[in-house]
């Protein structure tokens, strides 16, 4: 008898959950060179029920090796204990470490907080905060003084040794660009000094406003060349962007941090950008347009010269194109398959699953697939989760096709991080 060449081989395929009875979640996932995973989240399991990053090592099968937690110590006797939450980890050091980025929060005092990882052990190698301190000449002296600063996103630059920091940075400046309540940052830390020495300080630093809120989302290194994603809210009656919140991406120079070719794309609501890869001349971005009531995913292909107007893309209408009983859906993080179709990994919103039965989900783990121009595949598209509240956050492909998706899964009085593997059809059942 000839095997089904639709079954399901569960050797294949793994669910992992990871975590405590109180509150995790998943914001990255990485994949080493030795094929074991690492999931960075987050989780209040502390003494002081406050949060900190919480990073997972498992091997190829989703089983875990260790788990280790990691929080900012201000030092001062008395403080409030610190909210610690991570956004980003890249491995370097021929993945032997990786540094883990995020914001660590003090009483609405907000600073990038850094962590190099032994990969062996999962032991903290070394620590770092910062705080930008605002004493440019177009900053009124009352303005002047350090800044909360928030962390991104960080890569490596292995020719010119040094880590590329992306964030957001408190900026009330005279300067008419940079008077806006957050600014885009953007610095680099030579990783041959001594980043606590009393006299270290970034090798450079470029700060960039819209004149209202803007964020640093993600950081590009790709083939020599460096661009950031951000998210900028267009100031009304403006001649640039296209209203509300757009995605925003620049070039800009390693050594220097001078920005290059830059542009806007969005829509006439708001467009937050959540994750970015490189293929070849292009740049494939996914995020949500819309609001909290018609949340819609939306997948963007920019060429590296970003001109003004492009082809792929914009808003993708999951519930619409599949005739589904949803409230929209979100896009956090892609992959590019081999046959150039993306597949996006995020949210759907107040799912109610299809039969007689009509099953309200909340929101539910989703995957879907695009061609290069944002055209949905309805033959692939998978709705998982519990019948709570349900987020994939990030995805990875490996190399034989399979889909890696880290996740928060909640449980009702409890969320956790769960580490999903489909076969090399990107198939869990």
């Amino acid at each position: 008898m000839e095997e089904d060449p639709n079954s399901l081989d569960p050797s294949e395929i793994f669910i992992k959950y990871f975590g405590t009875t109180d509150t995790e979640g998943v914001v990255d996932l990485v994949q080493t060179s030795s094929d074991e995973f690492l999931l960075l989240g987050f989780t209040n399991n502390t003494t002081a029920n406050d949060y900190d990053f919480y990073l997972i090592k498992t091997d190829s099968a989703g089983n875990g090796i260790w788990q280790q937690t990691y929080g900012y110590d201000d030092g001062v006797v008395g403080n409030a204990e610190s909210q610690d939450v991570p956004t980003s980890i890249h491995l370097f050091n021929n993945d032997q470490n990786a540094m883990a980025i995020g914001t660590s929060d003090i009483s609405d005092t907000l600073r990038i907080f850094m962590v190099n990882i032994d990969l062996s052990t999962g032991e903290a190698v070394d620590t770092f905060s910062y705080q930008f301190y605002d004493d440019r000449s177009a900053t009124a002296i009352d303005d002047q003084g350090y800044k909360s600063t928030l962390g991104a996103d960080v890569v490596f630059d292995e020719v010119n040794n040094q880590f590329i920091v992306l964030g957001s940075v408190e900026t009330w400046s005279s300067d008419v660009y940079l008077t806006d309540p957050q600014s885009i940052f953007l610095m680099s830390l030579d990783a041959s000094l001594d980043w606590h020495a009393s006299d270290f300080e970034p090798t450079w630093i470029d700060i960039t406003g819209l004149r209202l809120e803007d964020t640093g989302v993600k950081l590009v290194q790709d083939e020599g060349e460096y661009f950031y994603v951000a998210t900028v809210t267009i100031p009304v009656g403006s001649g640039v962007g296209y209203g509300n919140r757009d995605v925003f991406i620049s070039e800009f120079n390693p050594l220097s941090g001078t920005p290059g070719v830059n542009n806007y794309y969005g829509t006439s609501v708001p467009d937050v950008a959540a994750s970015v890869i490189a293929y070849g001349n292009d740049l494939l971005i996914t995020g949500t347009s819309g609001n909290e009531q018609n949340d819609q995913a939306f997948f963007l292909n920019v060429p590296k010269s970003l001109p003004k107007t492009v082809a792929g893309g914009f808003v993708i209408d999951v519930v619409e194109d599949m005739g589904i009983i949803a409230e929209g859906s979100q896009g956090k993080d892609l992959v590019r398959l081999s046959n150039g179709d993306i597949t996006i990994a995020g949210q759907l919103n107040s799912y109610t699953a299809p039969g007689s039965d009509r099953e309200f989900k909340e929101n539910e783990i989703v995957l879907f697939r695009v061609d290069g121009f944002g055209n949905l595949d309805t033959d692939n598209f998978r709705v998982y989760g519990s019948e709570d509240n349900d987020q994939a956050n990030a995805i990875i492909l490996r190399e034989d096709g399979a889909l890696v998706i880290g996740a928060t899964v909640d449980f009702g009085s409890t969320s956790m991080m769960s580490l999903l593997k489909t076969n090399s059809r990107g198939e869990f059942k």
